[in-house]
């Protein structure tokens, strides 16, 4: 079986770290605005223009992504499933454009913190694509319109990972989860009803 999983505030914490940055950022750039963990958007989260998230990319983004941490029992989970079988793809949206060399970053991150899988696929902006090219049986992000284009695509389970700024978001075919715990516990029912199937 292939699991297809997200990177960013799906296996790691980027956000709370993107956050520290912001803060960072805009005392600098005196902007002074309220910011709105539950916003997806960054320009409305943060009161940036478009020029203030490229100065911002250019100047944090890489800091971001280098001191984010692994969510809470990812990697023994991760790795517990690669080693039963599984085969891991992380689909990951970064991208090229916005940091020079971001497959090496982000491959010596997974490196790093010992996560194993089989395939890093970056530049991801149409994940059912992905999916579907890659035999992908089960789907992990946090991003509401990633899980819903796979499910509608592909009708396999998807799992939407908790976040501030995906709580408002609800589909019955897409399963809300909390931690990797119940991520973990979803694949083991989920695989025993399809080795039932086939």
């Amino acid at each position: 079986m292939v699991i297809g999983i997200d990177l960013d505030d799906t296996i790691t914490n980027s956000s709370d770290i993107f956050i520290k940055y912001a803060k960072i950022y805009n005392k600098e750039k005196k902007i002074n605005y309220k910011i709105n963990c539950n916003e997806f958007d960054q320009n409305k989260a943060f009161g940036w223009s478009e020029n203030d998230q490229k100065e911002f990319t250019k100047n944090y983004l890489k800091k971001v992504l280098n001191e984010a941490e692994p969510k809470e029992d990812a990697v023994k989970i991760i790795n517990n499933l690669k080693l039963n079988g599984y085969k891991i793809i992380i689909i990951t949206a970064r991208n090229d454009k916005e940091i020079s060399n971001i497959y090496y970053i982000t491959e010596k991150w997974l490196i790093f913190n010992n996560i194993k899988f089989d395939k890093l696929i970056i530049n991801c902006h149409y994940k059912e694509d992905i999916c579907d090219d890659n035999n992908v049986n089960i789907f992990i992000d946090d991003n509401f319109e990633n899980c819903k284009r796979v499910y509608k695509k592909l009708k396999i389970p998807v799992l939407l990972f908790n976040t501030n700024y995906n709580r408002i978001y609800t589909n019955s075919k897409i399963k809300r989860v909390f931690n990797w715990q119940e991520i973990d516990s979803i694949i083991k029912k989920y695989r025993e009803k399809y080795e039932k199937q086939y």
